[in-house]
């Protein structure tokens, strides 16, 4: 390819036959600023390389609107275009600047694509370090990005952009991500494999759709200050963390078959319905108690019984760790003595709390009663006989011996402490268990 300077490149731009440009290395040595009321409206650039200083392309006036095309082209120097555009078009590019920046531009359609006329050998636009922004724009018509990768040392940056219609985000990895005061007035739809993506204070007007993320890593997403006016759509998302806080969604929302590490709600409204059939949330025990109510509650508005009790129990679990026993005696020992008797809701660890728990105070019940006779491993089943009696709540005769030998009174005082106590811890698993299964009852 040619060498030519920065000067070079301006002539050639400036020229009244400049409709394609290509095959040259552009050597900027000094800042270039390309006005573009110099410039015909349609420009495609092609096999183009930037390197050295940087390029801006500006226009005060802006009676009309210019259509530019870059196509394989390197941008090593850093980049800036403030002007108001009907079309710009970005295919199978490469970014190696420190800024990528667009702003206080007003533009009919922003799209980058990759090269898929050869689907043998696709070239995806790529961003492979510095900041990619765009700060006090407007987008008319569709903003589309599509098959971008950039690299962790990228960082990308949406301020004060309002996006008049469809925002598509399809197919991108990247680092981190950040959204501030942006309005999207129709279809946003979200399909990115980041690590951080941040939302605060931004509206979301038409449907947003949440999708991508195949696997679990450690994708963060936080909302902060935000309003979607229509339906939010989640539905099996697979996400690390997931954070709202301080944000109103005043039409549906569904987190159907969701999948997340954690999540945390705070303060935050829900004006019409939600969807939390089949959530799942592998670290609840790191969930605070409002996210598990906030979800309980909307599970119990949705009437769906299975999950609300689930939630439910996660909720007692979450609310036991936040008691302390000095200060809540009452509601501590309460929900310790369910804790450990059915772990807030599990009916096989009921039973084998009820179970075990009979065992450890029916046998020195037994001990007590029998101190004074030979304890003879022959006569096991009287110890059987009695053991299964004792699970025998209202039963409150000493009646381990073959029947007809059972007697109403005892035979040491000691052995009134583990029968009663025994009684109760038996009753109270016995109840736990029962309630367990209840929540498959309507």
């Amino acid at each position: 390819m040619e060498v030519i300077s920065g000067k070079e490149f301006q002539t050639i731009i400036y020229s009244d036959n400049a409709e394609t440009i290509s095959d040259f290395i552009v050597e900027i040595n000094t800042s270039l600023n390309i006005d573009l009321e110099k410039v015909k409206l349609s420009i495609t650039f092609s096999n183009l390389k930037f390197q050295g200083k940087q390029i801006r392309f500006y226009k005060i006036k802006k009676e009309c609107l210019h259509r530019f095309r870059f196509d394989k082209c390197t941008f090593e120097s850093n980049t800036f275009i403030e002007s108001d555009f009907e079309d710009i078009t970005f295919i199978s590019n490469t970014f190696n600047c420190d800024k990528f920046h667009i702003y206080k531009s007003t533009i009919g359609v922003l799209e980058f694509f990759d090269d898929d006329s050869n689907s043998e050998n696709i070239k995806n636009n790529i961003f492979s370090k510095g900041n990619f922004k765009i700060d006090e724009c407007e987008f008319n018509s569709v903003f589309w990005l599509k098959n971008i990768k950039f690299s962790e040392k990228t960082n990308i940056d949406f301020s004060t952009v309002k996006f008049h219609n469809g925002c598509f985000f399809d197919s991108i990895s990247l680092n981190k991500i950040m959204f501030y005061n942006c309005d999207f007035l129709k279809e946003f739809r979200y399909d990115i494999f980041y690590n951080s993506s941040t939302f605060r204070e931004c509206s979301f007007l038409g449907l947003t759709t949440f999708s991508g993320l195949p696997s679990v890593n450690s994708s963060f997403l936080w909302f902060e200050n935000c309003h979607f006016f229509k339906l939010a759509n989640f539905n099996n998302y697979w996400l690390h963390k997931l954070r709202i806080e301080e944000t109103t969604f005043s039409d549906n929302v569904s987190f159907q078959q969701t999948y997340f590490d954690i999540v945390s709600f705070i303060r935050i409204i829900f004006e019409k319905k939600v969807w939390f059939d089949d959530i799942r949330i592998k670290k609840i025990d790191e969930c605070d108690r409002i996210t598990i109510r906030t979800i309980k509650q909307e599970l119990q508005k949705a009437e769906n019984r299975i999950d609300f009790n689930k939630f439910r129990n996660y909720e007692l679990a979450a609310h036991y760790k936040e008691l302390n026993f000095k200060i809540d005696f009452k509601d501590k020992t309460i929900l310790w003595a369910t804790k450990w008797s059915s772990n807030f809701g599990s009916w096989t660890w009921a039973f084998w709390f009820t179970i075990i728990i009979g065992l450890i105070f029916f046998t020195p019940f037994y001990i007590f009663e029998n101190f004074n006779k030979t304890i003879n491993l022959q006569n096991w089943q009287d110890f059987i006989y009695g053991y299964f009696r004792f699970f025998l709540i209202t039963d409150f005769k000493n009646e381990y011996y073959q029947a007809g030998e059972s007697v109403l009174k005892f035979n040491c005082f000691l052995s009134l402490l583990p029968f009663l106590f025994g009684k109760i811890a038996v009753a109270f698993g016995i109840y736990e268990m029962i309630q367990s299964f209840r929540k498959f009852k309507a």
